[in-house]
């Protein structure tokens, strides 16, 4: 594939992709409560929000909620001005917990599992010492085998002895000369 190739197809795409048609997101509208005593959706709560009430967009005009908040809903349901009413800041009082007995059950967690981990450890130690003797083994056996196997290729080679008959299970097959060729 060539680079004009490539840049064509990917112009290909991104023309594909802006004519592709916007998806309407859902968004999750919260409740709210009215200072009349009603009930209201509204997906934000600051200028451009929608508010709903019993599924339907709210009428233009003007609402309070029950924590003061103040907003005028325009066409449509769309808040186009609120004065939200901040929740005064009430003194929140640390609270104080005993840390104690929460550090002592971590800490014997911990013990506990160290203890363990130090246990395996061990037992992997002690099989590992045990691979290494058997390696040695292996390794002692292999030297010994390549020795003798030196000392076999190594070994003077002698000619046969024909006073000695050895058998094999091929059978010798004498080859008879064809003399037919000869007067035809």
């Amino acid at each position: 594939m060539e680079a004009k190739e490539i840049l064509q197809k990917v112009k290909q795409y991104f023309n594909e992709l802006a004519a592709a048609p916007e998806v309407d997101k859902m968004i999750e509208a919260t409740e709210y409560e009215l200072k009349d005593g009603g009930k209201v959706m509204i997906d934000k709560l600051e200028v451009g929000g929608v508010v709903m009430i019993d599924g339907n967009a709210a009428l233009p005009g003007e609402a309070e909620l029950v924590d003061g908040s103040k907003m005028t809903i325009g066409d449509n349901g769309v808040i186009t001005a609120i004065e939200v009413v901040k929740p005064e800041e009430e003194m929140i009082e640390p609270i104080v917990e005993d840390m104690s007995s929460k550090f002592a059950a971590f800490e014997t967690l911990t013990s506990e599992k160290f203890a363990n981990y130090e246990i395996k450890f061990s037992a992997y130690e002690q099989r590992f010492a045990d691979y290494e003797v058997k390696m040695k083994k292996a390794n002692k056996v292999i030297d010994e085998l390549l020795k003798l196997s030196t000392l076999l290729v190594e070994a003077p080679v002698q000619a046969p002895d024909n006073s000695v008959r050895t058998s094999n299970a091929f059978k010798e097959v004498e080859e008879k000369k064809s003399l037919n060729i000869l007067f035809n």
